[in-house]
């Protein structure tokens, strides 16, 4: 027959449902749909020899049964629909047998149980309709198949978005597998399995009830390709893995949506572009994006850095760069550079003060001059309370030049700073000068030193590795803490002299008895020779801090800041090379000083001979006038011994004449008796020679009057 073609489609049909002659094999269209009252019965089993048929709808009807498996047969088939009938059991897996052909293929709204088989996802283009209204799918522990649900091959599925049968999380995954090369991975257990839970395939953790994807961990697995937007349907991961492969391409910005994730490493990889849609992931604990090609870093302000600490952001941020220019990474721990080696990128206690390296000296050299200029202005007021006025005597004289001496062997005899406690113009030049060149080249190794990674000029070493296979970085340097004592031992044996004699000029600056201009002197003297000291101190301590990768190296590194110290030295040498002129109102300062006054102290030597042939002569003098004085004084006191006798027979005579004359001997004898008590008193009191003198005349004077008193007496007695 030439029979093509048999529509009764859309009428009031009923019954079983007909066989087919063979007269009609050619037949190539088969439509006896939406029946009023439908045909009953089940699908010929025979059908499969229409071998012509293309097309074969008998959707709407009421045909019971199973689909023969043997419909897998008709090749030329390619329009397949049995919906909206009361077909049952298991759809066969045979229909995969169609593809190529099949274009349409309908099976919804039946009763079929079991799993969908596999083989309908390799139906090439194929619409598969497999709407649940009456199936029931729902009763097989098993989803639908996988390449069907991603429809890599089909054109449509009907219950591609149904979240039991299909769920999209593993969609995602069977697109991110697809993106990235699966093929090539190296392990790819389970994965894409049509019907195994894709919790179980290598790499995939789900959460307790097996429902969504919280962990993919796929590092170092041949990864390639490029990832793809698909990922956003992870909506529940939180740890993501996928470092030490070879993905290329930009990050796309649907990570960015992944708002519980809290590890991400795409570290060792050949991402390109910017990674700014990383901003959005508020919850990140970990990014590692070194070791790729991405210019563009995410500003990640809201990293918890409590965790992982140094290892939290890695990027490229380092130099040697594969880049131009550096890509700039204001928050990140770790930066790295094209030789993989990483350095940490620390806020350092300056910078949270919002100073740096260079303005931190400034700041604290400000201070410390300024406290130092009130220690010195409060020593000398308490030392000026106590001594009020300056002597200008000989003496204070010399010791202003002790004091110059003095101050001359604390800041080096041999160093342009002796030129600070002189007053010659010139020399105050050249130590400033000197040491400015010294702050000048200690200023390098700061700036060297500065922690601003994408500098081509600074010295840090990058010493810290960032492991593929682990996400905790490390240093790798040989720096022991034995190094830093080594360092701190040389710095106290090296610098502790100058420091030390420093203080002690800054404190001699604040003497009374200098000038104004001495005092002056004294402590810029000694600030200098502290300042220098100190940054000295600091600019080795900071350098190390940053290069220093073993101990040998710390000893180095501080060998040669402490030969920039020297420079002072090295410069009053070529200075005295130079004129020695130059250098004698320093270096000669004190045997100068030292002449003059052994010259004065010949002088007063010779003065002071004199003095003592002086002092000699009036020693001899005065013991010569001391014996004489004896002597008068022994004399005198014969004649005081003589007297009293003399005044002892008076006053017998006396008794003698009381008798004959009361009246008048009574008053005689009252005179004479005091007279007497007069003479031996005044004898008991003579002690100087002096004194002797006076009493004696005193005593001629009584002895003159006790005569005439005696002359009286023997008249009156006469008389009598």
């Amino acid at each position: 027959s030439k029979l093509r073609q048999f529509d009764m489609s859309s009428n009031a049909l009923s019954g079983i449902l007909p066989g087919f002659a063979d007269s009609i094999l050619s037949l190539q269209e088969l439509d006896l749909s939406n029946q009023k009252n439908g045909f009953t019965g089940s699908i010929p089993k025979d059908l499969w020899r229409f071998q012509s048929l293309k097309i074969l709808n008998l959707a709407s009807n009421k045909i019971e049964g199973p689909i023969p498996p043997d419909i897998g047969k008709m090749t030329a088939l390619e329009e397949f629909d049995l919906s909206n009938n009361r077909l049952v059991n298991a759809i066969p897996s045979e229909l995969g047998q169609l593809a190529g052909s099949l274009k349409h293929l309908g099976l919804s709204n039946n009763m079929f149980t079991g799993s969908i088989p596999s083989e309908l996802g390799q139906l090439q283009g194929a619409t598969v309709l497999l709407k649940l209204k009456e199936n029931n799918f729902y009763d097989s522990s098993k989803t639908a198949p996988l390449g069907l649900c991603t429809l890599r091959n089909v054109k449509e599925f009907d219950l591609a978005t149904d979240p039991n049968l299909c769920p999209i999380e593993r969609n995602a995954l069977s697109d991110f597998y697809y993106s990235t090369k699966g093929a090539e991975w190296t392990d790819i257990t389970d994965w894409l399995d049509e019907y195994a839970s894709y919790c179980d395939w290598h790499g995939v953790t789900c959460d307790d009830d097996k429902q969504h994807v919280t962990e993919l961990e796929l590092s170092n697995n041949g990864l390639s390709g490029r990832l793809n937007e698909s990922i956003r349907h992870l909506t529940f991961i939180e740890k993501l893995d996928l470092s030490d492969n070879d993905i290329k391409g930009s990050i796309p910005k649907e990570i960015g949506l992944l708002s519980e994730l809290t590890y991400l490493r795409l570290s060792y990889n050949a991402f390109t572009g910017t990674a700014e849609c990383l901003e959005e992931l508020t919850k990140l604990q970990l990014l590692h994006l070194n070791s790729n090609r991405i210019t563009g870093m995410p500003n990640m302000t809201q990293l918890d850095k409590s965790e992982y600490n140094e290892s939290t952001f890695v990027s490229d941020c380092g130099v040697p760069s594969a880049f131009d220019e550096t890509p700039e990474c204001e928050n990140c721990t770790m930066c790295c550079n094209a030789n993989d080696d990483c350095y940490p990128q620390e806020v350092t206690p300056f910078e949270k003060m919002g100073l740096t390296y260079i303005t931190f000296p400034a700041v604290f050299f400000v201070s410390f001059i300024v406290i130092c200029c009130m220690v010195a202005l409060s020593l000398y007021l308490f030392g000026k309370r106590k001594n009020r006025g300056n002597d200008l005597t000989m003496s204070a004289e010399r010791r202003l030049e002790e004091d110059d001496n003095y101050a001359l062997s604390r800041i080096g005899k041999e160093s342009v700073y002796s030129y600070f406690v002189t007053d010659m113009v010139f020399g105050w030049l050249i130590a400033f000068a000197t040491l400015g060149i010294q702050v000048g080249i200690l200023v390098f190794f700061i700036k060297a030193s500065e922690a601003n990674l994408q500098e081509d000029t600074i010295d840090i070493q990058f010493t810290w590795k960032c492991p593929r296979d682990s996400d905790v970085c490390k240093d790798k340097a040989d720096l022991t803490n034995a190094g830093w004592v080594i360092f701190s031992l040389l710095m106290i044996a090296f610098l502790a002299k100058d420091m030390i004699n420093g203080c002690k000029l800054i404190y001699h600056s604040s003497k009374v008895r200098h000038t104004i201009g001495a005092r002056i002197r004294y402590f810029i003297g000694g600030m200098g020779l502290c300042s220098i000291t100190l940054f000295a101190l600091y600019v080795s301590t900071v350098y190390n801090k940053a290069i220093a990768t073993s101990n040998t190296a710390i000893i180095a590194n501080s060998v040669i800041v402490l030969f920039i110290m020297e420079i002072d030295e090295y410069t009053f040498s070529a200075v005295d090379a130079i004129n020695e002129k130059w250098t004698e109102h320093a270096a000669d300062k004190e045997v100068s000083k030292m002449k003059k006054e052994i010259a004065m102290q010949r002088a007063q030597i010779e003065l002071a001979d004199k003095e003592v042939s002086k002092m000699k002569d009036e020693i001899a003098r005065q013991r010569a006038q001391i014996e004489s004085q004896q002597e008068e004084i022994d004399n005198q006191r014969k004649d005081l011994r003589m007297l009293r006798e003399a005044v002892e027979k008076i006053q017998e005579s006396q008794t003698v004449a009381a008798v004959a004359s009361a009246s008048d001997s009574e008053s005689a004898e009252c005179e004479d008796n005091t007279g007497a008590q007069q003479v031996e008193e005044q004898v008991d009191q003579i002690t100087m020679p002096s004194e002797a003198e006076q009493k004696i005349q005193e005593l001629n004077a009584a002895a003159s009057t006790s005569s005439n008193t005696t002359s009286a007496c023997a008249a009156h007695e006469s008389i009598t």
